[in-house]
């Protein structure tokens, strides 16, 4: 597999296929950890719709099993063997990337893609490599980059589902 291929949708028919979603409530963990890359997407890109976390299991011993970030359609690139809220991110921007072709997220001041990694409090956190580089927000909370028009339009959006 080459840099630029990507797993195909997974199907629950296809005996062959060895990837599977993550049953509900048996990784809280990573799920809250998916659950803030989707609130950035849906702040940033709500087009690419809510990921999901998907994972492989291993058959050997020794060697973890595989997480992974995929589109809605179940499509995914990559995976984490060692998953933290940092992983998953870097999972998801990895398939936003290679299967859509598209930087995400973007550092909206130097307009360049940001990368996952730990801020100073060892909090997950969007990080842009520019110059010095800067921390630009924990992974969840890239709503408040967005410039006030779209913030509060992001914000009427959310409380019309919630109505």
């Amino acid at each position: 597999m080459d840099h630029f291929s990507y797993h195909p949708a997974v199907s629950d028919q296809d005996p062959e296929s060895r990837t599977r979603l993550v049953e509900p409530g048996s990784r809280p963990d990573l799920e809250a950890a998916l659950d803030a890359v989707n609130r950035d997407l849906a702040a940033t890109w709500p087009e690419a719709g809510p990921m999901r976390l998907m994972w492989t299991p291993s058959d050997e011993e020794d060697v973890p099993d595989q997480y992974h970030a995929a589109l809605p359609d179940g499509r995914w690139h990559d995976g984490v063997t060692n998953p933290d809220a940092a992983g998953i991110a870097e999972a998801a921007q990895e398939t936003v990337q290679a299967v859509l072709w598209q930087v995400w997220p973007v550092c909206p001041e130097h307009r360049t893609g940001v990368h996952s990694g730990a801020g100073a409090d060892e909090r997950d956190v969007w990080w842009c490599r520019v110059g010095e580089g800067h921390e630009l927000c924990a992974v969840g909370e890239l709503a408040q980059t967005l410039p006030r028009k779209q913030r509060r339009a992001l914000r009427r959006k959310e409380r019309g589902r919630e109505g």
